[in-house]
């Protein structure tokens, strides 16, 4: 005899097998506005959505700094692909909804996408994947916007990826902006450190372009690539293993349609040390 699954249940077991949490909690919108200081450096405690999990805020530095010259290409290809959605049909259960005005995100033509209306607010959804440590993260992200338009404030939204992420509270935050330029981030016990202020990189593309940012965490150090050339890493990480989010957000006067095309999770093996 044979039973037969609901739809609910084929879901959870299709997200078990690759290593996803069954079923995702149940999600909840939250805001928190604090003000802005500063002008020169501006390191803004903006507002924060947060479509899976309660939200925070981020702070953000609006100068530019010097590109590090690190450019190695990324580890040979991960032996084993444990997660591949190209969100035609897509069975990771990432954020979807809108509140007028502010913010909205979901799946449409075959990308995730996500808008954000009012300046200065990040929004972003975990993908649940909470069973691999060690790992490759893959995407397309492609941010919308008309460069030719002076001032267009889709100049100042980004896609971000969010990386050991134990909760709202702390996480590790890598961001690309529509004109070519990155930052690094790092949230711990809602303090915020920034590793890299916006740093102008020739390896990234501007606003309507396809970028392919990649993480990388072994376990010991976390990697960041831009296009197959390694922008940043995290020698020493002060969080443990955690979930992986994908982000979009802007600036206290800019706006942000990113799309991301698709994403892609490798198992990697964890970093070996030799003995003392």
């Amino acid at each position: 005899m044979t039973t037969s699954l609901s739809p609910e249940e084929e879901r959870a077991r299709k997200r078990e097998a690759i290593g996803l949490d069954a079923r995702r909690p149940t999600a909840r919108n939250e805001v928190q506005r604090p003000p802005e200081s500063g002008r020169k450096r501006n390191l803004g405690w903006w507002a924060v959505f947060l479509m899976l999990v309660v939200g925070a805020a981020t702070a953000w530095m609006l100068y530019d700094a010097t590109e590090p010259a690190n450019s190695a290409a990324p580890a040979d290809p991960a032996p084993h692909l444990i997660l591949d959605d190209d969100f035609t049909r897509p069975h990771l259960d990432l954020g979807t909804g809108r509140v007028e005005g502010q913010w909205d995100s979901g799946f449409a033509d075959g990308v995730y996408r996500i808008q954000i209306q009012q300046p200065g607010n990040l929004t972003w959804s975990t993908l649940g994947l909470v069973n691999v440590s060690t790992y490759r993260l893959e995407t397309a992200l492609t941010l919308d916007g008309d460069s030719a338009v002076e001032g267009n404030p889709a100049l100042l939204g980004y896609g971000a990826l969010l990386v050991r992420y134990n909760n709202e509270r702390n996480f590790y935050l890598f961001s690309v902006d529509a004109q070519g330029s990155y930052q690094v981030q790092l949230q711990r016990q809602e303090i915020w450190q920034i590793l890299q202020p916006w740093t102008a990189s020739s390896a990234l593309r501007g606003v309507g372009d396809d970028n392919r940012p990649v993480i990388e965490d072994d376990g010991s150090e976390i990697r960041f690539f831009a296009n197959g050339e390694l922008r940043y890493t995290v020698t020493d990480p002060r969080l443990p293993a955690g979930d992986v989010a994908l982000g979009g957000g802007a600036r206290s006067q800019g706006t942000v349609s990113a799309r991301f095309d698709w994403v892609r999770v490798f198992a990697l093996p964890a970093a070996t040390f030799p003995p003392p």
